[in-house]
């Protein structure tokens, strides 16, 4: 092990103690760790300032706070993640953008997870010329939002899944060459590197690749269980029942149903089928994927309940719609 990988270990096992809670920070504007379980504990790489350093130890799942944003991001498998007093399982595709200074940590159980570090300055210079709207660019906006903060200590964060459960291959090759751009010291990989991120937070607002939903730790209870029922509905693409919701969220479903009648006047059932439908709508519209493949993705019983599903809601047949809406 180099010099700078036992510097980048001894940060893991003895983070700076400024408060609470420990702080981890970057040593660069715009960094990127990867954390990988395998036999042996945890493979973790650092890629910054044209460097790759790697190393195998323990998993290091102690809660914290970062000094600069943190894009985290589930390549492969599963990650439990606690923020605050929460903890949350994340799959493949799906992660989360933190404000600086929220507390917390990563257990990586059998899967790869990538983060992105990148500090204020660094959000400024890249996005200097961008005319930032929250109806327009509401990714960008709710970071710059952040960092209007002027106590720093806003707790609130983005989480985002995949719209449809499949591969986000546009998103990998920015993420991969983004980590290229990251190792390498040829010149220009510092303007490559703020193209990339730009082009990725760009991605992550694309509606027909994300949902993108904006949590505020601090709001009520009630506005909290609907955002975490609403967002549970989104990343089941629909295909949940009351009493899957009860046993997850661990509320009664009955109360949860009423929580979200009074929020948007849908029930869960109701909610759950506009999803699947939108979903189902997506697939039919974007990709070649056979009636049967989308049947399987969206976990419907059996392509001739799906049919029904569709043409009930649609007046028309999948294939039908297929033919009239195709990209």
């Amino acid at each position: 092990m180099d010099k700078y990988a036992e510097k980048m270990l001894k940060s893991l096992e003895n983070p700076v103690q400024t408060g609470e809670y420990p702080d981890l920070k970057a040593n660069a504007d715009l960094a990127m760790f990867l954390k990988q379980s395998v036999k042996k504990g945890i493979l973790y790489t650092n890629v910054q300032d044209g460097k790759i350093v790697y190393f195998t130890a323990e998993n290091y799942s102690q809660m914290h706070q970062n000094t600069a944003y943190e894009l985290m991001y589930v390549l492969d498998g599963t990650v439990i993640k606690q923020i605050e007093d929460k903890k949350y399982t994340l799959r493949t595709g799906e992660g989360y953008i933190l404000n600086r200074r929220i507390t917390h940590s990563d257990d990586v159980q059998d899967g790869f997870l990538l983060v992105l570090d990148f500090s204020e300055e660094f959000f400024r210079e890249v996005t200097r010329s961008l005319d930032i709207r929250e109806d327009t660019h509401p990714v960008f906006s709710f970071i710059e939002k952040c960092g209007q903060d002027s106590s720093g200590w806003r707790k609130s964060y983005l989480e985002f899944s995949p719209t449809v459960p499949l591969p986000n291959e546009q998103f990998r090759t920015v993420l991969d060459s983004l980590q290229q751009e990251l190792a390498t010291k040829k010149i220009g990989a510092s303007f490559l590197q703020k193209g990339l991120f730009l082009r990725l937070v760009e991605l992550l607002e694309n509606k027909k690749m994300f949902n993108v939903n904006a949590i505020d730790i601090h709001s009520g209870k009630e506005d909290f269980l609907v955002e975490r029922l609403t967002s549970y509905i989104v990343r089941k693409y629909g295909n949940v029942s009351r009493k899957d919701v009860e046993k997850d969220l661990h509320y009664n479903d009955e109360y949860l149903n009423r929580l979200l009648k009074k929020a948007c006047g849908k029930t869960i059932s109701r909610y759950a089928a506009e999803i699947r439908l939108d979903r189902a709508r997506q697939l039919l519209s974007t990709t070649s994927l056979t009636i049967g493949e989308i049947t399987n993705l969206l976990e419907f019983s059996s392509e001739n309940y799906f049919y029904h599903f569709f043409k009930k809601a649609e007046g028309i047949s999948p294939s039908r719609y297929r033919a009239e809406h195709h990209d």
